[in-house]
């Protein structure tokens, strides 16, 4: 066999594998992160850790196969609360990891592009949340009562947000997970 064929064969292969329909990759940024920052990627339920990388010039990555789709985390080992919940499916993934408290995000697959809706969603509402929640401790009755039905208006919306994105992907791993975690609050 000549080389030419040798080297064409090798490069089919390697395509081939690459366009795998089960293969996944992730593209990391961490811009705010150190050089040489470990980088741990692991499911969410059980804890198991499917891969360590580091930081270099603000990237990282992640590739592998996976037949199904399940909730992982990626989290700066050092300071685990610079993290982000996501989920691992086939496909090109790509994370900005950014350091607690400023969110997170991912993107790149259907189901991911989802979960970041409804996390800008909850964020923003629990921000609103919480501003007002701070000014509900004035002395004014007639005020406190304005302020708790916009809280009440707010706590109502951010469980609709999370209940209609459940109803929305009622047929995939993102529906069945709000629905396995998310106890809809019985308003009065």
């Amino acid at each position: 066999m000549k080389i030419r064929t040798i080297i064409g064969l090798a490069a089919t292969g390697i395509i081939a594998c690459a366009c795998q329909s089960d293969s996944y990759q992730i593209k990391g940024y961490a811009r705010q992160l150190q050089d040489g920052d470990t980088i741990t990627l692991q499911l969410e339920d059980s804890r198991q850790i499917l891969g360590q990388t580091l930081v270099a010039e603000g990237k990282f990555s992640f590739s592998g196969t996976t037949d199904t789709t399940v909730f992982c985390r990626a989290y700066q080992n050092s300071q685990p609360l610079t993290a982000i919940s996501f989920f691992l499916e086939p496909g090109s993934i790509t994370i900005e990891l950014h350091p607690y408290p400023k969110p997170s995000r991912v993107s790149g697959t259907v189901l991911n592009n989802q979960w970041q809706q409804l996390n800008d969603s909850v964020q923003l509402l629990g921000d609103q949340l919480i501003r007002l929640a701070e000014r509900s401790t004035t002395p004014d009755a007639g005020n406190r009562q304005q302020l708790q039905q916009r809280i009440d208006s707010l706590h109502r919306a951010l469980s609709g947000c999370i209940i209609n994105t459940a109803r929305r992907n009622q047929d995939n791993v993102l529906g069945k997970y709000i629905r396995q975690n998310y106890k809809e609050p019985e308003f009065k």
